[in-house]
């Protein structure tokens, strides 16, 4: 599977588009880490400079993408102000794979920065940056800023073992990495290697003091094969794939030989390779449990009725299909995407009220580095 060429958010702006459908996901994350965001801000140390450079990591197409940055530039123009320290220029980079849908993004954009003397509608420069972030994308020292947020959970490919036949990591019949333990600890791997490559570039593009903000799916459990909170969409993607296999829509084989390229680490994994790695000093890394912010509307749904299960089980698959479809597209072909998404809402309604249970298995893991 080639990631960087066909790995993809949904485009544009139509119903099945991820700008229209990353609510419960992205934005969620987004508003919960805002007030952490701020503090680790507010705890950096400040320099003057002419320009300071921001960049945003797995981007995607939709609108979350700007939320993120102009918090972002909201309470650093605020922090120089109340330093006394003149406010730089901001350049904010763009950050995602070529196939991602660039012009979506750009035509959210605000109008552009105006040199007429008024306050711009837009305060920074904006610039795409097409590449995948596991490798190098800006020039030694040029970074004060990177931020990310529910990128990091994507690896760079599948585990190649888990796809060796009759081998103790063959992943058959399975489609992540909770198949058995075996595959568990392959997809660490291939974690571990990911996210030191991650370290490694980003210490080389990042200034001294610098700091990094990330949010990624995460988990409680120690065990890599138990995935948390996750599980539960990617149970729910498995059954009904097996459903269309039973029904001839798709090949067995075709299911056997598709994974994931996901893997939601704990706390602990990903405070052992920013010590391995060594470029980078912990400042916050905390687990923020998806059953201590369920919103009104995911509870209500979720203990109410046959009904309500069923309406959410739908937004949900929704949800999943702007994430995902390229991936399961790419590999069992278009025509079968809405049976596939039909099935998935459909089991996702019916299993709602275990949705609450997986909360508190994981959820949205928040880590803040400063570059030594």
């Amino acid at each position: 599977m080639e990631m960087e060429k066909m790995f993809h958010m949904n485009a544009g702006l139509g119903d099945s588009s991820y700008a229209q459908n990353s609510t419960l996901l992205q934005k969620r994350a987004l508003n919960l880490g805002e007030p952490l965001l701020e503090e680790s801000i507010l705890s950096m140390k400040m320099r003057e400079c002419e320009r300071f450079c921001i960049a945003e990591l797995g981007c995607s197409s939709g609108p979350n993408a700007l939320l993120g940055t102009e918090n972002i530039i909201k309470v650093l123009r605020a922090k120089y102000l109340a330093a006394g320290i003149p406010v730089p220029q901001f350049q904010v980079f763009f950050n995602d794979l070529p196939s991602t849908d660039f012009n979506s993004l750009f035509r959210t954009l605000p109008p552009s920065v105006m040199s007429d003397g008024n306050f711009p509608a837009r305060s920074y420069f904006a610039a795409g940056v097409p590449g995948s972030f596991y490798g190098r994308l800006f020039p030694d020292k040029s970074i004060q800023f990177f931020h990310s947020s529910y990128s990091l959970h994507w690896l760079s490919q599948v585990p190649p073992e888990i796809l060796e036949k009759n081998s103790v990591t063959w992943n058959k019949g399975k489609i992540w990495a909770g198949g058995s333990p075996a595959v568990g600890e392959a997809y660490l791997r291939q974690y571990q290697k990911d996210f030191k490559a991650f370290l490694k570039v980003r210490a080389a593009e990042m200034v001294e003091g610098g700091r990094m903000f990330l949010l990624l799916t995460g988990r409680t459990s120690r065990d890599p094969s138990d995935q948390g909170f996750i599980a539960f969409g990617w149970e729910t993607v498995e059954s009904s794939l097996k459903d269309l296999a039973s029904q001839g829509l798709i090949e067995e084989e075709t299911l056997d030989s598709f994974n994931m390229p996901m893997f939601c680490p704990c706390p602990e994994e990903v405070s052992s390779e920013v010590a391995r790695e060594g470029s980078f000093e912990i400042q916050r890394l905390e687990l923020l449990r998806r059953s201590d912010t369920f919103t009104e509307e995911e509870m209500d749904a979720m203990t109410g009725s046959a009904s309500a299960k069923k309406a959410f089980g739908k937004k949900l698959a929704k949800q999943l299909r702007a994430a995902m479809e390229s991936l399961l597209k790419y590999h069992f072909g278009e025509e079968v995407m809405d049976a596939l998404f039909q099935r998935c809402g459909e089991t996702m309604g019916k299993r709602l009220s275990e949705r609450i249970e997986y909360g508190t298995k994981g959820g949205l893991l928040v880590t803040v580095l400063e570059r030594k």
